[in-house]
């Protein structure tokens, strides 16, 4: 193949041939382990600490309190070196509020960060979706909530 059929078939595709950034697919996605991260959260019965939670375009939500659940999306295709495809981070402030975090990645270099304060479940809910991650994270939340 020809330099012009390359370029040429990149337009056809819409991707180039080699794909050296790995974009995420639907397949991925499709194909992705779920894994709960509680190593990575803390009891409610600690000390609140301050936390920045990271959101593109806007600025970061900063609070104080407790990050209770972390839901993470791996990528199954061991080519991929297990790279993390997203997360969903669900944190209690000390106000009674929940601070809702979710991370997509585009491509191996490309993150999109979203983030929300919410009041109660349903906000929640709402925030997370219904996908396999959200409902990973649902089912976490409903095990941790019964320690308030």
């Amino acid at each position: 193949m020809g330099f012009f059929d390359k370029i040429t078939s990149m337009f056809d595709k819409g991707t180039s041939g080699d794909d050296p950034l790995h974009k995420v697919t639907k397949e991925d996605h499709d194909k992705a382990i779920i894994k709960e991260r509680p190593d990575l959260c803390i009891s409610i019965k600690e000390a609140p600490q301050k936390t920045n939670v990271q959101k593109d375009g806007a600025r970061d939500i900063i609070f104080s309190g407790w990050q209770i659940c972390n839901v993470e999306e791996r990528d199954s295709n061991p080519a991929h070196n297990d790279r993390r495809l997203g997360y969903l981070k669900l944190f209690k402030t000390k106000n009674d509020k929940f601070v809702c975090q979710r991370m997509t990645l585009i491509d191996d270099e490309e993150k999109h960060y979203e983030a929300l304060t919410v009041e109660d479940i349903v906000d929640i809910r709402n925030f997370f979706g219904t996908d396999t991650l959200g409902v990973a994270l649902m089912l976490m939340l409903d095990r941790v909530s019964k320690e308030w």
